[in-house]
């Protein structure tokens, strides 16, 4: 059985390509520009790998289970996001981070040098719609740097917080002499993000326009225990990347033996045999993906306690696409 209700701005189409959030705006939080110089240089001198890569460099200061070598925006998997190693060393940044007023995601430290352009940049679904969000820092940045979108582009500079929409096609663009170094921080979206943005734009990113992160209401390890369950699931309920209503289109191409297993305080969704991510409960024996926002959840459903099916829900701004499967208790 499916449910459709209708598209409202899938794309979020009604957002521009970017937005500035302060601090001149007074909407974002302070930064402390000279501190954060200061940091970045020294850790740039103290042997970080920064290594240049067509005249990009990376550092990841978040990424799942705080890897110091993951430097990809990253989706579902088994480990929280967490600070790295190098997070530790730039107090300034990290008080930045702090105050931000969502959980984050992957953040980074991307640096261009002179006259180098990182093209061809999209990260799927990273936006409101999804509930996703995607903010930028300048720390060092010249008159003559840019970010260029098909339709137009925009120069942020040094110390401003803009907002991206990096789900659309876009490039960096260094054409100073120096090098160009911004912190890119992706987080999930909430009101409190909302309120960052001027207020005209703020009814486009309310719902049910754009999708609010859920808090997270652990379970006791008997609460979990009921909810472990088996069922076949479409293999494409993992290909986050695609558009929610493929998923019910393929309820039955492509089907995979699924489970959800209890580990500690948590169930593990297993499919094929395999691990995929860890979930994080949501209320009403609905789970969220770790590492990913409310766009895609699974929902157990109990009978006398016993797990009888399960309703996988893929969301899109106002559109949500429902399918429901049936499930059997664990061997």
């Amino acid at each position: 059985m499916t449910g459709l209700q209708r598209i409202h701005d899938p794309q979020g189409r009604s957002l521009p390509n970017a937005v500035d959030l302060g601090p001149a705006t007074g909407l974002g939080p302070a930064v402390d520009l000279a501190a954060m110089r200061d940091e970045v240089e020294a850790l740039s001198g103290s042997g970080a790998p920064l290594a240049v890569a067509e005249g990009r460099r990376v550092l990841p200061l978040r990424s799942p289970g705080g890897d110091p070598h993951r430097t990809d925006p990253a989706g579902p998997g088994l480990e929280a996001f967490a600070p790295t190693p190098w997070c530790e060393r730039l107090p300034a940044l990290g008080a930045f981070l702090a105050a931000l007023p969502a959980p984050l995601r992957a953040v980074r430290l991307i640096a261009l040098a002179p006259g180098a352009v990182f093209k061809g940049l999209r990260s799927v679904k990273n936006g409101p719609p999804w509930g996703l969000c995607r903010l930028h820092l300048p720390i060092v940045s010249g008159a003559r740097t840019k970010v260029v979108f098909p339709d137009g582009s925009h120069r942020w500079t040094a110390g401003g917080l803009w907002f991206s929409a990096a789900w659309r096609q876009h490039a960096l663009v260094n054409d100073h002499a120096t090098d160009l170094v911004h912190l890119v921080v992706d987080l999930h979206h909430t009101s409190g993000v909302t309120e960052l943005f001027p207020e005209e734009l703020r009814p486009r990113l309310r719902p049910p326009a754009a999708l609010e992160r859920r808090r997270e209401i652990p379970l006791r390890p008997a609460d979990l225990a009921r909810h472990a369950c088996r069922f076949a699931l479409p293999e494409s309920f993992a290909n986050w990347e695609q558009p929610g209503h493929f998923l019910p289109h393929r309820l039955l191409r492509g089907v995979v033996a699924a489970q959800l297993v209890p580990r500690r305080d948590t169930l593990l969704l297993v499919m094929d045999g395999r691990p995929f991510c860890a979930l994080e409960h949501i209320g009403h024996g609905e789970f969220r993906m770790r590492g990913w926002s409310d766009e895609r959840t699974l929902q157990v459903t109990l009978d006398a306690g016993r797990p009888t099916g399960v309703v996988v829900r893929a969301r899109e701004g106002a559109n949500t696409y429902v399918t429901s499967l049936p499930a059997v208790p664990p061997d």
